[in-house]
């Protein structure tokens, strides 16, 4: 009896320090590409957000259009289940000293895609590829 309470102890350490025991929601490991017209969107923001309620999850694009979700600093994912899923170029910017706004970016991305997004996918256990082929049309 003492040894399998010591074999349950031992196996209970391992499995937190593996990750098993981390608590927190279930996360799906989510990347793919962002294309507009064909063409790779670098500097995208990807958002999936729980249709259920819950923490998002946040990608930029990088130069070829790629994007890995992040739920967390160092914790990689999205919570399984459905998402609406915005993508938006758009930054606000700031004023400078003179008046003059900088740092402004146009949203290339048409609305249907983020401020009234139709965008909804499932998010499954495991690793998984999600491309977003967007037409401006």
């Amino acid at each position: 009896m003492k040894q399998s309470g010591f074999v349950f102890l031992l196996f209970a350490a391992l499995a937190s320090f593996s990750g098993c025991g981390r608590g927190g929601p279930a996360l799906g490991q989510v990347e793919g590409t962002v294309t507009l017209d064909g063409v790779p969107l670098p500097g995208a923001r990807v958002i999936f957000s729980p249709v259920d309620g819950g923490r998002s999850s946040m990608a930029v694009t990088d130069g070829s259009g790629h994007y890995e979700l992040e739920f967390a600093a160092g914790s990689k994912g999205a919570v399984v289940g459905k998402h609406k899923v915005t993508i938006s170029t758009f930054e606000a910017g700031e004023k400078d000293d003179s008046g003059q706004l900088v740092g402004f970016v146009p949203e290339r991305v048409p609305a249907k895609y983020n401020t009234n997004t139709t965008l909804e996918v499932e998010v499954k256990r495991g690793h998984q590829v999600i491309d977003f082929p967007l037409t401006s049309r």
